[in-house]
């Protein structure tokens, strides 16, 4: 991306409607994405942009962060906008005392226009948690918890370096039952090392006995400058093959759609009425804030990311008024590969219709790609909308690539 001037980035992302957006007098609710930049120890396979939890760093970095969401609740690009979600991410949020994270809440509430019944969700591991925590954070008004739990093998757990085991994954999910929370997502992970079919299967099983509301099956990915990514180059990783992994995938929506959740995009399943707002406002491509280190932002047709180091983030805000660090305004043509590749992820499709108007773009169901992946089976035109079919999502990040 390109670096650009902070403080005149931001005027000019005040001043611009998202390219092929109508102006509305009542623009749409943004999401609001607030990163936690700290955890307890570092996964062998995670390349987000975290460092190891330290209580005084926190505290500096909770105060930048304050300023941060005064400073922009301030600007009129955001003062006006209503908010539908917010998401605690990181890192681990939950490694926070329960009232530093309620209390960053509190200031949202009061600097931002939160509509009225807002996702208010928040990342946790399982062994960072306990009863106090989660009755504050609920009664605070947080009401969706996504529990990483990955595996429910020791041994894999052990492997990827996550630092809980899986009797502590089940005892923290029912102590936030406990705490009155009736909507829990947990994240699982396929295609792990030394990770066999019958060990996801086991895993399954064990998210449908829970019940939770949402559940995400991701598959790994080797992220390079990762451990994983590092044994994979010197040829220390034994992975499942691309066989067992489909068989893996295949299993994953037999099971749960056998267990009456609805898959609602690739990688992600739901009981009906419990999709996750915040992933939406991403793969719907609506417009999105992030706030904290290294974090994210949508706005008036531009990308823009904030400074990656905490202690440059805290920098930024105190001596910049700002810590965006540089951005893009995106072109017409990388908003169509965006929508494009976001739409097609979610099983109710791409709408070609809203695809065509909003970009100007000519009927993508004629183009050759498209022509060609319809006569084969991988994608499927239905009332408008343009899907990836059963067979299709085997291979749907390389149909999707074709689409580009």
């Amino acid at each position: 991306m390109n670096t650009v001037h902070s403080s005149e980035f931001i005027v000019q992302s005040s001043e611009l409607g998202v390219i092929g957006a109508p102006r509305t007098p009542h623009p749409a609710p943004l999401g609001l994405y607030i990163h936690i930049p700290y955890c307890a120890s570092r996964c062998s396979y995670c390349d987000f942009n975290t460092y190891l939890f330290d209580a005084l760093q926190a505290e500096q970095y909770l105060q930048g962060l304050s300023l941060e969401i005064d400073l922009w609740a301030a600007r009129q690009v955001i003062c006006s906008r209503r908010i539908c979600s917010v998401l605690f991410g990181g890192g681990t949020p939950s490694i926070l005392p329960a009232s530093q994270i309620v209390g960053i809440l509190d200031h949202c509430r009061a600097a931002f226009l939160l509509e009225e019944g807002a996702e208010i969700s928040l990342e946790a591991n399982p062994g960072t948690v306990d009863l106090p925590k989660l009755r504050a954070m609920k009664e605070a008004g947080i009401n969706r918890l996504s529990f990483g739990v990955q595996a429910v093998q020791d041994r894999l757990l052990q492997r990827i370096g996550r630092a809980h085991a899986a009797r502590e994954a089940e005892h923290a999910f029912w102590l936030a039952r406990e705490a009155g929370f009736t909507n829990i997502n947990l994240d699982l992970m396929f295609g792990l090392p030394d990770q066999r079919l019958e060990d996801w299967e086991e895993s399954l099983r064990w998210a449908i006995r829970l019940n939770p509301e949402h559940l995400s099956a991701y598959g790994l990915i080797l992220e390079e400058g990762t451990r994983l990514h590092h044994e994979h180059r010197t040829g220390a990783l034994e992975l499942p093959d691309e066989e067992t992994e489909a068989a893996m995938y295949q299993m994953t929506i037999e099971l749960l759609q056998g267990a009456g959740f609805e898959q609602y995009e690739i990688s992600n399943f739901a009981r009906p009425g419990f999709r996750c707002r915040h992933n939406l406002v991403y793969w719907e491509h609506q417009e999105y804030l992030g706030l904290g280190a290294g974090a994210y932002s949508f706005l008036g047709g531009r990308r823009f990311y904030n400074e990656l180091l905490p202690a440059s983030y805290v920098r930024g805000i105190r001596e910049r008024g700002t810590a965006v660090a540089g951005g893009e305004q995106l072109s017409h043509e990388a908003l169509r590969s965006e929508r494009l590749m976001l739409g097609l992820r979610l099983r109710a499709g791409l709408d070609l219709q809203t695809f065509k108007e909003t970009l100007g773009i000519d009927d993508l169901s004629a183009s050759d790609q498209v022509v060609r992946l319809l006569e084969g089976g991988l994608l499927d035109l239905r009332e408008g909308r343009l899907h990836i079919t059963e067979r299709g999502l085997l291979v749907a990040n390389e149909l999707i690539v074709q689409l580009l």
